[in-house]
Order: C-alpha cells, then structure tokens, then sequence
C-alpha cells in the first residue's frame, strides 16, 4: 500500500473524513494502516493490538467511540478470533459498520465473518485506492467482499442474517413490538430497532410486514412448531 497522499485537483470532490477503528495484532500492519487511511482523508479514533482493549472501549461508553464510523478487524488476532470480536462488537453495537481485514483468501471465515455481522471482508493485499473505497463503501452500510472470495460467501437468493437479527426477525414476524422484544431478548428496544433497521437494509425493504413477507419467500423464518 502506498500511503502517500496525492494532491487535490480544483474542482476534485474530497471524500468525507470518516472515523475509524483499527485492530489488529501486528503493529506494523496498524502504522501502515494508520497511514494509508490517514492519506486518504480517514482519522483514525484509536487502533488495538488486542480485541480485549478494543471491545472494551467500543462498548464503554466513551465520546470518541460513539461517533465511529468504521471498524477494521484483523481476521486472526492474538487473544481471540477476529470472526468472535465481530460477532461481539455487533451484538453490542449493531449501530457500527465493521470491515475484517485479512492476509487470507479464507472463503470459510469469509462466510463466518458475514454471518458474525462484518459488512465487509477485504484483502490486505489489494490496492490501496481500492482497500480504501472499499472501505468507505462499508461505512455507508454496503456489503463488500473481496472478488476472489464473494462468489464463495454471497448467494443472491439468499440474505446472511446474523443470528441475533435471525432472531429479532422471527419474533416481528410473531407481532411482538420491539419493547417485547427486547424485553424476551433482554435487549433494549433501540438496540432491536437498530438490529430491525440492520434486517430491513439486508433485505431492501422499509416495513414490518414486507420484511417479514421478504424473510418467509427467502426461508429465513422458523417453521411453526
């Protein structure tokens, strides 16, 4: 990756900063990371060598994590899974787009990855330009699979829900509102309605019933007992 910033030309519209999380458990990989999301425009809240630290300030409650933007997670971290952090960073804050990053055509963590809650696994050897668009891609909430692993990991006949939005799903498909829902999740109700929010995105839909309508013709809800 080339860090280097390139100049702007007039007229050249400037992306947007985005606030950015790194973690990975190589700190040569987060110095190069800093600087080529640094080059282009990103600012960088904090980075991690453990996921231990990084959950913690992600879900403490302090000012700076609350306006991140973007999560960037190393598939293999030192103190646990990169597809466990994930999966806990989401069920924790399903508000946060998360990216894993990793040296491995892995179509097995891939798929894992995109089930845990990742909106984007990348390779960190792609170009720069594109590691970077990529990511800015799953910090407006798009899916974005490296090509080499995405005809692995995505079947267009089938959304991936995780399995928290799996179940959030099913219980709106009973008619439970989501203060019932969080009360039977013990979750609050704005973490199901993130979480709903979440669903409807995946699905492309922007009510109750035509999600659940959308989950029934796609086989995600459970059959009645």
């Amino acid at each position: 990756m080339n860090p280097a910033e390139k100049p702007r030309e007039a007229g050249e519209v400037v992306p947007r900063s985005l606030s950015v999380v790194l973690i990975d458990d190589h700190e040569l990989v987060l110095e190069g990371l800093t600087r080529a999301l640094t080059g282009d425009g990103m600012h960088i809240v904090a980075a991690f060598l453990d996921g231990t630290a990084a959950l913690a300030f992600l879900t403490g409650g302090a000012l700076e994590a609350a306006t991140v933007d973007l999560v960037v997670v190393d598939l293999r971290l030192g103190d646990r899974s990169g597809v466990q952090l994930v999966e806990q960073i989401t069920r924790q804050r399903p508000d946060l787009h998360v990216a894993m990053l990793t040296t491995f055509e892995d179509r097995a963590a891939a798929s894992a990855a995109v089930r845990a809650g990742a909106r984007g696994f990348l390779l960190k050897d792609s170009l720069c330009a594109e590691l970077c668009t990529g990511l800015r891609k799953v910090a407006e909430g798009h899916l974005m699979i490296d090509s080499r692993l995405a005809a692995a990991v995505l079947t267009p006949e089938r959304t991936v829900l995780t399995d928290h939005e799996l179940a959030i799903l099913n219980l709106v498909a009973e008619g439970l509102s989501n203060r019932e829902i969080g009360v039977a999740l013990h979750l609050s109700a704005h973490t199901v309605k993130d979480y709903l929010s979440r669903v409807m995105r995946k699905l492309g839909t922007t009510t109750r019933t035509a999600t659940v309508l959308r989950a029934a013709r796609e086989g995600l809800l459970r059959e009645p007992v």
